[in-house]
């Protein structure tokens, strides 16, 4: 069966977790009306064959009317550009809205696998035009034979849940932006749709997989068909929560 990580509504965290907390969502700037949120590469398995990649992610942009257009500008090969439209996902506590996007896919051969995309974002909205090309750079995702050179850029977010694998239960990467050596990662779970959740920790792993990234490791013993899970960060005194977007993330199996 295609393992997976599905984003899925899911009931709210149990009344123990309702509890004042700093959130993940987006915290931009009062002058930045369009800012990636985080982008990573997607690899698409189907049947444990390789088909092949994408680039998936989430942009905030400020509400400046109601019609509007968020655009992915973005080039596989660097020589032609292509635009992809994001759509509409929610709206975050702070007024900005959060897009997602996806771009196509690329199919991959049997012999050499190898990713390069670089992209910024466009917001058109009442006659303007806004840009995020990383203040002048672009972003850039690459690796090659799946080892990955760069495989997620964290921009508004501190965290993101990488990966999710089942081995005797359920292990996951962490990837990080915050490199504040106190930090304690916690992963908050539940099998049976949190009637009752655990708390286990996560690690910071000794080698950093991606540049400027932190790296983190946490395993899941208990043996299940689904899991869902949210992210709990303390830090200087201070609790960060990432639901996924108060969707908490799932997986089955």
């Amino acid at each position: 069966m295609k393992k997976t990580v599905k984003l899925l509504m899911s009931i709210c965290l149990s009344l123990a977790m309702m509890m004042s907390f700093f959130s993940f969502n987006i915290q931009a700037a009062d002058n930045d009306n369009v800012d990636l949120y985080y982008a990573k590469i997607n690899t698409v398995v189907d049947h444990g064959v390789l088909q092949g990649w994408n680039v998936v992610g989430k942009i905030a942009v400020k509400n400046l009317a109601y019609r509007k257009n968020v655009v992915v500008h973005y080039t596989y090969d660097n020589k032609t550009w292509n635009d992809v439209y994001a759509s509409y996902l929610k709206t975050s506590t702070d007024g900005y809205e959060i897009w997602t996007f996806e771009t196509p896919l690329q199919p991959s051969n049997d012999f050499y696998y190898e990713y390069n995309c670089q992209f910024a974002i466009k917001y058109e909205v009442n006659g303007q035009t806004y840009w995020d090309n990383n203040n002048t750079k672009d972003y850039l995702l690459k690796g090659f034979n799946l080892r990955s050179l760069q495989g997620d850029v964290l921009n508004k977010c501190q965290l993101l849940v990488d990966d999710c694998y089942y081995i005797n239960g359920l292990n996951g990467t962490i990837v990080f932006q915050d490199y504040n050596p106190t930090k304690v990662v916690t992963v908050r779970y539940t099998t049976d749709n949190w009637k009752t959740y655990k708390d286990i920790k996560a690690y910071k792993h000794p080698l950093d997989i991606y540049n400027n990234l932190e790296t983190w490791t946490f395993k899941i013993p208990e043996i299940a068909d689904k899991y869902e899970f949210a992210i709990m960060c303390q830090v200087n005194g201070n609790t960060f929560w990432d639901n996924n977007f108060d969707k908490n993330y799932v997986y089955t199996r």
